[in-house]
């Protein structure tokens, strides 16, 4: 992994939607710091399964892989606790998130990035996603579904094999009025009409959610993951 911070700043303000998002997660960064709980998530336990089940994408060894929603680089730390040799780089449109990246992983490149709007984008083999989705807060439902639509075309742009994301099912009995819960099928059909034939859906582990697999081409034995077990 190779530094490359030196980016300036963009003095662009996101958008009332996105910026938003942007102060939950800063509020929730401050009052936890760089933790998983600081990321908005229960614990590090259940942020490890969902890298486990994003990563399951592909074997990622000697691929290039950027993060989308980076957060403070905590899939830095589950790459190497795994011995995953895969080229990383991170994008976050939370400045405070970034600013916390780098100071947990000077060596590796992350970028203050709104990607709907910058004019070039960076590009890798593997583009991965955790929990951006998730939290809508008090916008309509379809304002961040056109939000999520918009995101994943953007980031199907910038991968040359394959993307990974997660979202909140809508098969619940319980919905936060906060949370995007996203029907698993029209999910899918967007993908399949947008964005690739060759789409994967996993729905098998014991969280809320469900995780999408998107390919460029169709799957083989050069992108079939290595056998791992998920993290109780």
């Amino acid at each position: 992994m190779t530094n490359s911070n030196s980016q300036p700043p963009t003095d662009r303000e996101p958008p009332p939607l996105e910026q938003a998002v942007v102060d939950h997660y800063e509020r929730q960064l401050q009052r936890h710091g760089p933790t998983a709980q600081g990321m908005d998530w229960k614990d590090s336990a259940s942020q490890e399964l969902r890298f486990d089940v994003l990563c399951s994408v592909c074997d990622l060894d000697g691929r290039s892989l950027h993060e989308v929603g980076a957060g403070a680089g905590h899939l830095v730390d589950y790459l190497a606790a795994r011995g995953i040799d895969a080229e990383y780089s991170g994008s976050d449109l939370s400045p405070a998130m970034i600013a916390a990246a780098r100071q947990r992983h000077p060596q590796v490149r992350f970028r203050l990035l709104d990607i709907l709007r910058a004019p070039e984008l960076p590009l890798a083999d593997v583009v991965v996603c955790s929990g951006l989705f998730h939290v809508k807060l008090d916008h309509p439902d379809e304002a961040w579904r056109e939000f999520l639509w918009s995101m994943l075309r953007r980031m199907f742009t910038m991968c040359r094999e394959a993307m990974s994301f997660n979202l909140m099912t809508d098969q619940v009995d319980f919905r936060s009025p906060t949370l995007y819960y996203a029907d698993p099928a029209e999910v899918l059909e967007f993908c399949r009409r947008e964005l690739s034939r060759y789409v994967a859906l996993r729905h098998d582990y014991p969280l809320y959610e469900y995780t999408v697999h998107v390919y460029r081409e169709a799957s083989s034995a050069d992108l079939a993951p290595p056998a791992q077990s998920l993290t109780p």
